[in-house]
């Protein structure tokens, strides 16, 4: 499948979905505006829009019927044309919600136990990560269980959830998500003793509801995963300080 992005002066919007509509396989646009429109999106519907930059996906064979139509017509003012291979994940995405695997690594030159404790002290990561966690609280907690009520924030957007931790101290932290826009998401961390300090391995199964989906289109993959490096990177520079203020 591809996916095509294509950015186009406002007022070319409604001969771009006027030549769509001719192709019965494309069901919907998705427009930086963070709307589902219609095939059938009349001229004034555009001009509430905040930017024409619409994308969608196409099955491989329709691709060169989609671009003959839109480049065959002098009434579309283009400004840029991406082509980029996807999955059918993605198709699905505008209507069941999103869903992709992330996996990532880092290395923390301080010891396992530190790096672990810190990532698992829950009722103070709002302090220690404040520009990723708004708040969190402990909800209830039993053996290596704790479940958190948290509110995080991606590119500036505050997103409240329940969490479930389950621990294997020092070495694993594995974090499901029950409820939120990213509710069903598994989030899995390993900590490895290494020559230099800590390995720490994140992989992250992360399931998106259309709501969401919809305000960062195909960016939120990137977001969710600058999000998640960003709290490594934040870790690292927090406990790695740490250890050479008490050195």
């Amino acid at each position: 499948m591809k996916k095509l992005e294509i950015v186009l002066s406002r007022d070319s919007l409604h001969h771009v979905v006027d030549r769509l509509a001719l192709i019965e396989h494309i069901k919907s646009l998705h427009v930086t505006s963070s709307e589902l429109v219609n095939l059938h999106t009349k001229e004034e519907d555009a001009r509430s829009l905040i930017s024409i930059k619409i994308e969608f996906v196409v099955e491989d064979e329709y691709v060169d019927e989609v671009l003959q139509l839109l480049l065959g017509d002098d009434k579309i003012t283009f400004g840029r044309i991406y082509i980029l291979v996807v999955d059918r994940a993605f198709e699905l995405g505008y209507r069941e919600g999103y869903r992709f695997r992330l996996a990532l690594s880092s290395l923390i030159r301080a010891s396992r136990k530190d790096v672990f404790n810190t990532v698992t002290d829950y009722e103070h990561l709002a302090e220690l990560f404040p520009s990723y966690f708004k708040s969190i609280s402990i909800r209830s907690s039993s053996d290596n269980m704790t479940v958190t009520e948290e509110e995080v924030t991606i590119d500036d957007l505050s997103i409240k959830q329940i969490s479930r931790h389950i621990v294997y101290p020092p070495a694993v932290h594995e974090v499901e998500i029950l409820s939120g826009y990213l509710e069903g998401s598994r989030i899995t961390e390993t900590y490895t003793e290494a020559s230099e300090g800590t390995q720490v391995m994140v992989v992250a199964d992360i399931k998106i509801k259309e709501p969401l989906a919809r305000v960062f289109g195909f960016h939120i993959k990137h977001k969710v995963e600058q999000q998640i490096k960003g709290v490594m990177k934040e870790l690292a520079r927090f406990v790695e300080d740490r250890l050479d203020t008490v050195e």
